[in-house]
């Protein structure tokens, strides 16, 4: 009797976690089975979070530090186990990096100054090992990642001076680390795409006598907090739960500087483009992200987007007004992109940024710069990245990952 009772004990436990978990799976994603998976992690993650604010803890928004993991200075990292690529921390200027040598790199090596992602606010240096561990392994090259300050603690601009510290550093420093000056590039995923396009943009602009850089790749980049309902942000919205319309406004709103305790306000006010006043939807720095630099089958959304219910917000839009056509903050509202670094970009077929990582794209061919562009058909935000096991790496991440690593080695031959 008391195992029946069990076997229906734990029957209802997991028909209820699979319902719990389940995502209804747009059409054309890439091995949906592996997909389902994940994102059935990323859903349970969000259930607990809900549970939180049940028994009255808050909301993950207004309250995102509680996921965020603490900035390690010391102790092996897992990739240092398989032998075949140096790890070691270091302190640039205050700022903790992991430096990943191939053991078969050259004695003077190109190098990849690499940002991770998390919206800014999430994520270490730490969490993404595997990732760029084979990031060096792959492309044979030394790659530093860089553990920069995060919001809300430390919001704009002090992530992308961290960023720009540790770069310029590597510029001009090529004895120390034996890495090859004239062939220095800057990466990033997400958030960290938002501050190697930032870097390249400050460091192309700046008359500093340091070597250029070599190349930017971009990969589902952050690159404007201007206009939330884009095609992508209005047809990708709850459609895949690892990156919504509200979450990236939260994002931004906590880079922003934003205060921390009011977030799931502004993330409704930002997802709902109230934080602009109308004047600037017909301004300069809409047309810097406007549909009509989309391809034709894109510059309209799929889904109807859902009705506005904010209202324009003054006080916050006089708190944000300077920092949002920041191009250190979005890169798109730069008005002048040439003589960028030669550039790689990829963009997710179902993901919210997708449409804005088109645009960069295009405009970046406008102003002369050399693009290569990676369409991830059937890819979502972060399929690329080497954090799950890789039996639920989704054959969208393995094309991009092998795309990335074959742009880097054949510019930096």
């Amino acid at each position: 009797m008391l195992l029946k009772v069990l076997v229906v004990i734990l029957s209802v436990l997991v028909a209820g976690i699979a319902i719990i978990c389940y995502t209804p799976l747009p059409t054309g994603i890439h091995d949906p089975v592996r997909t389902e998976l994940f994102m059935g992690m990323m859903k349970l993650v969000t259930f607990v979070m809900k549970i939180r604010k049940f028994f009255g803890y808050g909301s993950f928004l207004n309250n995102v530090k509680i996921l965020q993991n603490s900035i390690k200075l010391e102790g092996v990292l897992p990739s240092a186990k398989h032998g075949d690529v140096q790890v070691t921390r270091e302190v640039i200027e205050n700022v903790p990096v992991i430096i990943y040598r191939p053991n078969t790199a050259s004695v003077v090596s190109p190098a990849m100054v690499y940002f991770h992602g998390g919206g800014w606010v999430l994520m270490t240096a730490d969490d993404y090992d595997s990732t760029t561990y084979h990031f060096a392994k792959e492309t044979n090259i030394v790659v530093i990642s860089v553990d920069y300050r995060r919001a809300p603690q430390f919001p704009f601009p002090v992530p992308v001076q961290d960023c720009l510290v540790v770069t310029r550093y590597f510029l001009k420093n090529d004895l120390q680390f034996g890495i090859d000056v004239s062939k220095i590039g800057v990466g990033g995923d997400s958030a960290g795409g938002n501050l190697a396009a930032a870097v390249a943009l400050a460091l192309t602009r700046e008359k500093s006598g340091l070597p250029s850089l070599k190349f930017q790749v971009l990969l589902f980049p952050v690159l404007q907090a201007f206009d939330l309902r884009l095609p992508s942000y209005v047809d990708m919205n709850d459609s895949m739960p690892i990156l919504t319309t509200r979450i990236m406004a939260a994002y931004n709103s906590l880079y922003l500087g934003l205060e921390e305790g009011n977030t799931e306000y502004y993330s409704w006010l930002m997802s709902e483009n109230q934080h602009i006043p109308p004047e600037m939807r017909t301004s300069k720095f809409a047309e810097f992200v406007s549909v009509k630099n989309l391809p034709k089958m894109f510059r309209t959304a799929n889904r109807t987007a859902t009705e506005i219910t904010a209202s324009y917000d003054q006080d916050v839009y006089n708190k944000i007004k300077d920092i949002i056509v920041d191009p250190l903050f979005s890169p798109l509202m730069s008005p002048n992109l040439t003589g960028l670094p030669t550039t790689f970009i990829h963009a997710c077929e179902f993901d919210v940024l997708r449409d804005e990582a088109l645009i960069y794209s295009k405009r970046l061919q406008d102003a002369g710069v050399k693009v290569k562009f990676h369409f991830g058909h059937g890819g979502y935000h972060g399929d690329i990245l080497r954090m799950a096991p890789d039996f639920l790496w989704s054959e969208s991440g393995r094309v991009a990952f092998s795309a990335v690593c074959n742009f880097i080695t054949s510019v930096v031959q």
